[in-house]
């Protein structure tokens, strides 16, 4: 049924442990008792049906609000989340999609959190030479480089690779060489209006969905979006950054 085994009951020790928890509950001891399950493959097309029948039939007459769906069960078996008193979305409620194949677009969700930025400094880097550290990137002719502040310590991803989508400028263009601990390099030749100060949005409503930055790192995005940290200032929206 694609078990995920990390915390709960199996299936042949599920109604002792009810009954239990039942008597604790007796004693006050416990609130109300539920029935939680957590599906392994919710993402994928055929990864609920056969979970979700044998769960219903392990609490089948067993008193008790019942929570199942994540994200990826809510958005692709409603049906089945309706079915139950409590559902347990996280990554749709930032906006973004837990499927490969479907974009936050294409369901309807719309961003969040969004990671912002500046160009604080413009290279001209000459044909051959490198870009960041081991120079990860080498300039195939002379361009324009622009240095931005955000790197590994703020949360974005050390194993980026170049190409990595970036938006500077309200213009899409591409991330280059290794991020580093504070900064990062991208390239400006999509961006001859670039100037020092010109806005960079790493992901979010304005810039690259954070599925496609995710999948560019090798990564997905629930990491991103909880991964930023503690020294990244946030604004509300609508409110200066």
């Amino acid at each position: 049924a694609g078990d995920i085994h990390h915390t709960g009951f199996c299936a042949d020790d599920y109604r002792a442990a009810f009954e239990q928890a039942r008597q604790l509950a007796a004693r006050g001891l416990v609130g109300e008792i539920g029935h939680l399950n957590h599906y392994a493959r919710a993402d994928e097309a055929d990864g609920v049906g056969q979970a979700d029948a044998y769960f219903r039939e392990v609490v089948r007459g067993l008193p008790g609000p019942v929570s199942t769906s994540n994200s990826a069960a809510v958005l692709r078996h409603a049906g089945l989340a309706a079915g139950t008193q409590w559902v347990r979305p996280g990554l749709a409620l930032y906006g973004a999609s837990p499927f490969a194949d479907r974009s936050a677009a294409q369901l309807a969700l719309r961003p969040a959190m969004s990671l912002h930025s500046q160009v604080v400094g413009i290279q001209r880097v000459r044909a051959g030479a490198g870009v960041g550290y081991s120079g990860a990137f080498v300039a195939p002719a002379t361009m324009d480089v622009g240095i931005v502040t955000c790197g590994y310590a703020d949360g974005y991803p050390r194993h980026a690779p170049t190409g990595t989508p970036v938006m500077v400028a309200g213009v899409r263009t591409r991330l280059l060489g290794r991020v580093s601990m504070d900064m990062m390099a991208v390239d400006l030749d999509p961006i001859p209006q670039a100037a020092i100060g010109s806005p960079v949005t790493l992901w979010g409503a304005d810039g690259p969905p954070v599925e496609e930055v995710a999948m560019a790192a090798g990564t997905i995005a629930a990491q991103l979006l909880t991964g930023l940290s503690a020294r990244v200032p946030v604004a509300l929206a609508g409110a200066a950054r």
